[in-house]
């Protein structure tokens, strides 16, 4: 018997479609329901990948005695967090507020008005660890429904308030912070005021390292994506700072890149480890972790090989990151031709390790052979002499292990079609053709991005949705991350092959994006506000601070910056990236570890792409100016048709010309190729 999520294109949702709880999705509809009854709303969220949301799903939301009672007593709501992140955002901030922590599978009570009351994570069946049972969590918020309740609801206002009142709260943090340094573009003087705001982020990551296994923090290890990112700019830069932001980043990468966090036999990384040390992941991987690695690889490979010093650590990651890319193309596209979201941290246990357990099964092997009585760990680096981390498995052994995996069920794939998430693959696939000199990595970005285009953009209205399922669209506009990134990795489609068609649809995206997201009073994350998300103390404001990926409001600037257009939705682009990375300095000083896009932002704006504008090219000519300009056309200079130019080109006559721009000011133009590379410098 099926439940109202059977019509979902949410493969997550589609999972407890045949759960004998009596699901809502979440909507007006479901709230209506529970003021009819006078019941509380039971709000669970999760997404596909999560191990633990598996758990509670089989041992309480398959058992048809829990379903009996959730239906009697509770409006049951299930939200796929990554196809409504602001349904996710807003609940797990009370979730936070409520309990001091966060995570998923997310268990929420609401009043029929939306409003959060109690809240947790996971719940076992039987109490256990000094957890309560979910049947206990249950009985007592039902006992408080109806015996407190005027307790109940006071206790729901004031969360309210609270969320509502946060991002003030946020604001006047950053502002006590102290005053905005970014004024000065200059990163090679540490005593310049962006050289210092660049020197404080370096302290805080320092103060924030892990100097026993690499990476930042003392428990579970996360990639921090848009800090490394942020790393390979200043560690390709000039100036003293240029060796702490090299170490930092190469000390990361050696830990992920050696350690578990990389699947050696098949490429790819996995979300994060469940150990200081990189040796255990949590076996899910995610389409978000692995386009930003991939970058990160990319754009240290170019350092690295740039300088000629240190090559086998460059042939680490040049393997790492075309492994992953690897892995994408092979695993990860959907018959659409663009990626899936996600692939499962489970796995049916195999018949060649029957002790393996389900989460991870997959990928883990047992050391030895026969009843050694070893539990199975997952394959990291190989080891070499003295037990030296060499960082590549021998060929043979990966081969090996490659066909023993190969015969083992494999875990699901999450088959949604997210925005934000294929925009950050198509920009990474786009940049590490060129930095690692494969063109056929474009194809698979080309194929991606014409299919975001043609079915999640509103030709109409510009609007873009934020998922699908097999090309069957999911109707919620996508958030400013959508937009943000999907614009970004059209521009690096763009400045990859030189095809204008990417250009002017990454500049079309743009003034919608302003126009949508950034008011005069601030920057939303979302075009409008649920109605009941408003009324349980949500603002629609965007967040300053990076999660798994960079800060949306940063990426928005960076894409601004490097679009070089002066006006945007006849508004200065200037002002408008000086609004999105205003509180830069507030969130690098109180938050260096989530302030690596903000960062990155600022010293795109304060250094911005040259910009080449090419007159009088035939098609040939214009991919002989891509080719002189050379990896460069992906990191620092932007090359346009003179029919594209954001500024017009000033008249030198007839023939072939190529002008050197920066903010409206041209100098001499060359007249061949062969000085392109001299007028860069």
């Amino acid at each position: 018997m099926t439940n109202r999520l059977a019509g979902a294109t949410s493969p997550y949702l589609l999972q407890h479609a045949e759960n004998p709880v009596d699901w809502w999705p979440f909507g007006p509809e479901a709230f209506e329901e529970a003021r009819r009854r006078d019941v509380p709303v039971l709000l669970s969220v999760g997404y596909a990948a999560c191990h633990w949301c598996h758990v509670m799903a089989h041992e309480s939301f398959e058992d048809p005695d829990t379903g009996a009672y959730v239906n009697e007593h509770f409006v049951p709501v299930k939200v796929d967090r990554e196809q409504r992140p602001d349904v996710d955002a807003l609940y797990m901030a009370a979730t936070q507020l409520l309990t001091g922590q966060g995570g998923w599978p997310m268990t929420v009570f609401l009043t029929p008005q939306g409003r959060a009351f109690h809240a947790g994570t996971y719940h076992p069946p039987v109490p256990s660890h000094g957890r309560p049972s979910f049947h206990q969590v249950m009985a007592a918020v039902t006992e408080a429904w109806t015996q407190r309740r005027g307790e109940v609801e006071k206790a729901a206002e004031q969360v309210s308030e609270a969320l509502a009142a946060h991002p003030d709260l946020v604001d006047r943090m950053l502002a006590d912070a102290g005053p905005s340094v970014v004024v000065e573009p200059n990163l090679d003087d540490a005593a310049e005021p962006a050289g210092r705001l660049v020197g404080a982020w370096l302290d805080g990551l320092e103060r924030a390292r892990d100097a026993a296994h690499e990476g930042f923090g003392t428990g579970a290890k996360f990639p921090l994506s848009p800090a490394l990112e942020t790393l390979t700019r200043i560690a390709g830069a000039p100036g003293e700072q240029r060796a702490t932001a090299h170490e930092l980043l190469c000390a990361t990468l050696d830990a992920m890149v050696q350690g578990a966090l990389q699947d050696h036999v098949g490429g790819g990384f996995f979300r994060y480890s469940v150990t200081p040390d990189w040796s255990l992941p949590h076996f899910e991987k995610m389409l978000y972790d692995n386009a930003q690695l991939v970058r990160v690889l990319a754009r240290t490979v170019h350092v690295l090989e740039g300088r000629g010093t240190d090559p086998a650590r460059a042939a680490r990651y040049r393997h790492a990151a075309t492994a992953a890319v690897e892995w994408l193309r092979r695993e990860m596209v959907t018959p659409q031709g663009a990626f899936a979201a996600s692939l499962d941290a489970d796995s049916e246990p195999s018949p060649d390790e029957p002790r393996a357990e389900r989460e991870g099964a997959y990928y883990t092997f047992s050391r030895g052979t026969g009843t050694d009585g070893l539990r199975p760990e997952p394959v990291t680096a190989a080891r070499g002499e003295a037990g030296r981390i060499t960082g590549v498995l021998d060929e043979t052994l990966r081969r090996e292990l490659w066909e023993r995996r190969a015969l083992r069920t494999p875990p699901p794939q999450d088959d949604k079609v997210v925005t934000a998430w294929n925009g950050m693959a198509i920009g990474a696939l786009a940049e590490a053709a060129v930095l690692l000199g494969d063109p056929d990595w474009l194809e698979p970005a080309s194929t991606a991005a014409t299919f975001l285009w043609e079915h999640h953009r509103d030709p109409e209205t510009g609007t873009v949705v934020r998922t699908s399922r097999g090309g069957v669209v999911d109707p919620h506009e996508g958030t400013l991350e959508d937009y943000a990134c999907l614009g970004t990795g059209l521009l690096a489609l763009y400045r990859a092959t030189g095809e204008g068609l990417w250009y002017e649809r990454s500049r079309a995206l743009a003034e919608t994006a302003v126009e949508r997201f950034v008011g005069e009073d601030a920057v939303h994350d979302t075009a409008s506000v649920d109605a009941t998300l408003a009324a349980a103390g949500a603002t629609g404001r965007a967040e300053p601070f990076d999660d798994v990926a960079a800060a949306a409001p940063a990426v928005l600037a960076r894409w601004l910056t490097d679009l070089s257009r002066p006006e945007t939705v006849g508004r200065p682009t200037q002002e408008v990236v000086e609004r999105l990375t205003g509180q830069a300095t507030g969130v690098v000083l109180t938050a260096a570890t989530a302030a690596g896009g903000m960062l990155g932002a600022v010293l795109d704006r304060l250094h911005p792409p040259a910009l080449l504008q090419v007159v009088g090219a035939s098609d040939g000519a214009f991919a002989e100016v891509l080719g002189a300009v050379g990896e460069r056309r992906v990191l620092d200079v932007l090359v346009l048709h003179k029919d594209r130019a954001p500024y017009g080109v000033p008249d030198a006559g007839e023939g072939f010309a190529v002008w050197l721009c920066r903010d409206g000011r041209c100098e001499l133009p060359v007249r061949s190729v062969a000085e392109v590379t001299r007028l860069l410098g």
